[in-house]
């Protein structure tokens, strides 16, 4: 070969090597850039059932990946993560769920370098006509290229099959959860009203208090988003304040699902001012119910109060819970923005027993007292 077509080849050889070289930087600039960027979110759900005493879950198979996962997706705009969970678990199985515990959440990067992070709750499948499916929007199921297999497994079969890490750390959670005795929880959403007309609009007085209604536009907006949270979490008994814009504040869920709408004189704004007590003890006896010999309540409740109530409420709750949970509660005026709530986890026991160290691991909850009260909460969650 001449010198001239051997300084030819070396030319094309380094021309070659600068244009892999450029594609490298090129591509890692747009990782830097993308990984910069908010992260793409998406939600799903461990959908459980016990068949036989045995503990299943919900597992789909994606034939574009061969792989086995729990039904998940990413969000659409404007879309809460409870409500991505609900609508991708419906898209990918067919079937509509209520929520429970919140899991965790799984994080990874994107080819484009960008972060992705998926949140997951345990759940289980909605019953037949059950409170709430009303009020969802009907949704398109998954095409045979995207979801090609739905399946019941028990969780050790699970545990072998799974293809992620994520997704079987979080199956050995919610198994945790199941041997603990803290998997079968009952729910309870503590709602502040959603914007209400100032009162230099409407008025002072105790009239113009109990008839002062949301604003409109934002303050029935916020309704609509206590509802669809409602729908998530199967919500089936209402409790409110008589007052105009608590009932308001939960009268589209209501109307809705076909509830009654109970008031409570005992969670007004007079009564967190005049009988503080007396609310305590109804909100006691709401936290309470299905613990000792009383029947389990059917469904989660909902409770919908005024401000100045949630520090009482918030005080009651710090009751029930160990003190890590304890820290996870607002502190502080407002406590809940309007239209805000509060889910927590009750888990139930038998009567009272005695106060010292329990099989669990529990401590006495009330603070004082002599023994460890037949409701727990295990866990809670802001929305």
């Amino acid at each position: 070969m001449s010198l001239v077509a051997k300084a030819g080849a070396r030319s094309k050889q380094q021309a070659k090597q600068q244009g892999k070289q450029q594609t490298r930087r090129r591509k890692k600039s747009l990782r830097i850039k993308a990984s910069r960027r908010p992260p793409v979110l998406a939600a799903g759900a461990l959908v459980w059932r016990l068949k036989n005493d045995k503990l299943q879950v919900l597992v789909v198979h994606r034939p574009r990946y061969d792989d086995w996962s729990f039904p998940k997706g990413k969000a659409e705009p404007g879309e809460s993560m409870v409500l991505t969970a609900i609508r991708e678990v419906a898209e990918e199985t067919g079937r509509q769920i209520v929520l429970g515990r919140y899991l965790g959440k799984a994080r990874r990067r994107l080819v484009s370098g960008r972060k992705k992070r998926t949140l997951y709750w345990a759940a289980q499948v909605l019953p037949e006509a059950g409170p709430g499916e009303g009020l969802r929007a009907a949704v398109k199921p998954a095409s045979k290229r995207e979801i090609d297999k739905v399946r019941w497994w028990k969780v050790k079969k699970a545990a072998r099959k799974l293809t992620h890490a994520d997704d079987k750390r979080l199956l050995a959670r919610l198994v945790d959860w199941y041997e603990s005795g803290q998997l079968q929880v009952h729910s309870l959403v503590l709602v502040r009203h959603a914007k209400a007309v100032s009162r230099a609009t409407w008025g002072y007085g105790i009239n113009s208090e109990i008839t002062r209604p949301l604003v409109m536009g934002r303050g029935q907006a916020q309704a609509r988003d206590v509802a669809a949270l409602l729908s998530a979490y199967g919500v089936g008994e209402l409790v409110s304040s008589p007052w105009r814009r608590c009932v308001d504040t939960l009268a589209p869920y209501a109307h809705g699902c076909g509830l009654d709408l109970h008031s409570d004189e005992a969670f007004t704004e007079v009564s967190a001012l005049t009988a503080p007590e007396l609310m305590q003890a109804s909100f006691r006896d709401l936290l309470e119910r299905g613990s000792g010999s009383e029947p389990e309540p059917s469904y989660p409740l909902a409770l919908c109060v005024h401000r100045p109530c949630l520090p009482l409420l918030f005080e009651t709750l710090r009751e029930y819970m160990g003190p890590e949970l304890t820290t996870k509660l607002p502190d502080s005026d407002p406590w809940l923005r309007p239209g805000q709530a509060v889910v927590v986890h009750l888990r139930r026991r038998p009567a009272s027993v005695q106060l010292g160290a329990t099989p669990e691991g529990d401590v006495e909850a009330g603070g004082g007292g002599d023994v460890v009260k037949g409701t727990q909460i295990v866990a809670l969650e802001l929305h």
